[in-house]
């Protein structure tokens, strides 16, 4: 199955290391790796994440950290849509 990101995701997922990096290298490598890990569990296994409002956005939480990956399957690929903290607020 094909991964592709959104520019959106993209950014989000570069702020997030970027922010924590400058407080803890190792933390923000880890996340980083957790959040790319659960993105991999879903390339072989899309069904994991539970649909949302949004009509074919599908939401999973990467478990260690917390962080909400949305995503669609379409036209063969997963296509991340963004990446949040739990905390934050789902921008639409």
């Amino acid at each position: 199955m094909k991964l592709r990101y959104s520019r959106r995701a993209l950014s989000q997922l570069a702020s997030v290391y970027e922010y924590l990096h400058e407080r803890s290298p190792s933390a923000a490598d880890n996340v980083r790796a957790s959040i790319r890990s659960t993105i991999a569990r879903l390339k072989s296994m899309p069904g994991l994440g539970k649909l949302t409002d949004e009509p074919g956005v599908h939401v999973i939480i990467e478990p260690g950290y917390r962080y909400r990956v949305f995503y669609m399957v379409r036209d063969g690929g997963l296509y991340v849509i963004r990446i949040l903290h739990g905390r934050q607020e789902r921008d639409r």
